[in-house]
């Protein structure tokens, strides 16, 4: 398993990136293109092919601030889902970040959700892959998250710092981020 960053090793795989981000996440939920590349720019973010076995995989943009990381999108290409390459990729990851606080959103366990079963067997997913629950529960953009860590340690406070020295003032009034209780 191997992240090859779509501005350098991996530029062959940015048109393939960029047409899994736009198949795999509601438009409500995706950042514009142009914002995340300037944020890349800036070092505050990275777009990355996953590749296995010399071919692509996936997606993952993580955003970066110092000593912390989120996952902000994550998606397995179509014809490697169910097939081990969405766990082997969560594993790596988070050896790749094992040195830094490494910060998973996944949407909030609503049962009356119209994609409730989507949802558990996404945090399923995510807990069997080596995550943890931190307890920590938040609305951004609108949509309910709960936050997972490797080691299930995170705060509130922390989270939104990180989303300050990425997005800045103007960014997080944007995303609106509040606690909320489980």
């Amino acid at each position: 398993m191997k992240f090859l960053d779509v501005f350098a090793d991996g530029s062959h795989y940015r048109q393939q990136v960029y047409d899994l981000y736009e198949e795999a996440f509601p438009v409500e939920e995706k950042k514009p293109i142009l914002l995340m590349e300037q944020l890349t720019k800036a070092g505050k973010m990275e777009i990355l092919a996953v590749e296995e076995a010399g071919e692509f995989a996936g997606l993952a943009i993580n955003m970066l601030s110092d000593g912390t990381a989120l996952l902000d999108y994550f998606a397995i290409a179509g014809d490697r889902r169910c097939k081990g390459s969405g766990g082997r990729a969560v594993r790596a990851l988070q050896e790749r970040f094992q040195d830094e606080k490494y910060i998973f959103e996944i949407e909030m366990q609503d049962e009356k959700a119209p994609n409730a079963e989507e949802r558990k067997r996404r945090k399923a997913f995510y807990l069997r892959n080596g995550l943890k629950e931190t307890g920590v529960f938040a609305n951004v953009y609108e949509t309910d998250f709960e936050l997972l860590t490797p080691d299930g340690k995170l705060t509130f406070e922390e989270y939104v710092e990180m989303l300050l020295y990425i997005l800045g003032e103007e960014g997080v009034k944007l995303l609106n981020p509040h606690k909320i209780s489980d």
